[in-house]
């Protein structure tokens, strides 16, 4: 299983935090500006970079109820979904920025994919989809919150860790048919914790445990591989769009960076 390249992004994040005066939503558009070049060349290097206008939507509130629990989506034009194999989703303030990058198989596109994110200062958010033939298309959206990647945990840990590696799905509209795809929403219970929490009773920092790889599968065909990291939400969830005939079999493989394997398997059997 790949894995995202951490380390730098979390470097960069540490070093720019550290230059900074004052609280980040203070330093002016400047230095947001500085702080999105340094991403981009880390992460693209010198490739052209588009706006992609009403091609590619980056949804999130514009100030966040829980800065640990952000609801976002990124959303692809029609005629643009089935040419975009990755799409990769970056929180600039965050310690580390790269929060996930997603990709389509065969029995999926990338039409509508949406999860939760910490947010950890005032930021822009940017949503990078790369098409097939190599064009990189980008959507970006400012957010106000604050103190989400060291927010407590919403549950004890103890009681976390038991639960951890239950999986859940969620077809709002039913399985789906044969050119009729569906949302689909995935869910593993994982403390997802990011390093930089206490511990409330102890008071001792929490190590970092986090899912860093997550495949879905319909019918034996990959739906959606998702690279993550600690700026992904605890419990982490995912909504996409699937694909396919019905009375397939739904099955959802997840990694976390301890090395340890989850699963969950569902059979998606048609009303009739």
């Amino acid at each position: 299983m790949s894995s995202l390249s951490r380390r730098p992004v979390l470097a960069l994040g540490a070093a720019v935090a550290l230059s900074g005066a004052g609280p980040a939503w203070a330093q002016g558009e400047p230095r947001r500006a500085e702080r999105w070049a340094d991403l981009r060349g880390l992460l693209f290097g010198d490739r052209l970079l588009e706006e992609a206008g009403e091609a590619v939507t980056l949804t999130a509130p514009y100030r966040a109820l829980d800065a640990g629990a952000v609801p976002v989506s990124i959303a692809l034009a029609p005629p643009l979904a089935p040419l975009v194999r990755s799409v990769s989703l970056i929180i600039d303030d965050n310690p580390s920025p790269l929060a996930a990058v997603f990709r389509a198989g065969p029995a999926a596109d990338l039409r509508l994919i949406s999860t939760r994110i910490r947010v950890d200062a005032y930021t822009f958010l940017h949503a990078v989809a790369e098409t097939t033939d190599g064009r990189l298309l980008l959507a970006q959206q400012f957010i106000k919150a604050a103190g989400g990647c060291s927010a407590p945990m919403s549950s004890d840990l103890r009681a976390a860790r038991e639960r951890m590696g239950r999986a859940r799905l969620t077809l709002p509209e039913g399985p789906p048919a044969e050119g009729r795809p569906v949302p689909v929403q995935v869910a593993l219970s994982h403390p997802n914790t990011s390093g930089l929490q206490i511990d409330q009773v102890s008071r001792l920092s929490i190590p970092a445990e986090f899912v860093r790889h997550l495949r879905i599968s319909y019918g034996g065909a990959v739906a959606l591989d998702i690279e993550s990291d600690i700026s992904i939400a605890e419990n982490p969830t995912f909504g996409f769009m699937l694909a396919g005939d019905p009375n397939g079999e739904l099955l959802l493989e997840a990694e976390d960076n301890r090395d340890r394997h989850f699963s969950g398997r569902w059979k998606l059997q048609s009303a009739g």
